[in-house]
């Protein structure tokens, strides 16, 4: 029989970490200490894990539609364009993050839309991030940089989120009456560590789509049989 642990490494750091950091803040503001108790039952401790996973899981789904669809795609830009010199951003947030609004080299792009317009492909953007993507998978070293990538983006993701919403729990926890004075030093170190994880979640989305288009423009293509 398989005894192996059910969890990936990308389980425990962006789904389990996040559920029990979420879990934490909430357990400090009611004062229920269920989750500082000196000892568990293993009966406790699945409870518990199941429920951390699962907030987690649940964590993952918000943090992708605030962060990707609305942080990303309505107010940045998704990297597969601001590498290409399309961002959506006020001039002001991208001086703000130069290193995210950096474009890949012009003869980067050029050496990409050249392979893209081989398959119908004219101008960047999704139709062009897929078929590069693909060509990617297509090298194991390259899938395995990629997923990499996925990986810390995803806990960043999902990390920021539970710190800015730990952050929101433990400062409304400090100013209720009798509130603990260390919620609020606790509430300084979820935002600092929520807003200090959405600039990494930046790096690393950026960095997956750099991966993705690079490979694509310098992979050799294969040669064609006489």
């Amino acid at each position: 029989m398989d005894q192996k642990i059910p969890f990936t490494s990308y389980d425990f750091w962006a789904y389990l970490s996040a559920g029990f950091m979420l879990l934490f803040a909430v357990d400090q503001a009611a004062e229920t200490k269920l989750l500082m108790r000196d000892s568990w039952t293993l009966v406790q401790a699945v409870v518990a894990v199941s429920v951390a996973y699962t907030v987690g899981q649940l964590l993952a789904s918000v943090s992708s539609w605030l962060f990707e669809t609305f942080l990303v795609g309505k107010l940045l830009g998704y990297p597969r364009n601001v590498l290409f010199g399309q961002p959506k951003a006020w001039p002001w947030v991208q001086r703000l993050l130069p290193a995210y609004f950096e474009p890949l080299p012009p003869e980067t792009q050029k050496a990409v839309l050249e392979k893209g317009k081989k398959i119908g492909v004219h101008k960047p953007g999704e139709a062009l991030f897929w078929p590069a993507h693909a060509a990617g998978r297509a090298t194991p070293a390259v899938s395995s940089r990629m997923d990499n990538f996925l990986n810390l983006y995803g806990f960043c993701r999902n990390a920021a989120l539970v710190g800015l919403m730990d952050a929101a729990i433990l400062y409304w926890s400090y100013l209720q009456p009798k509130g603990p004075e260390e919620h609020l030093l606790w509430a300084r170190i979820a935002l600092f560590v929520g807003l200090g994880m959405t600039l990494r979640y930046l790096k690393f989305f950026r960095h997956f789509a750099l991966e993705v288009f690079t490979t694509y423009a310098f992979a050799k293509e294969p040669e064609k049989k006489p």
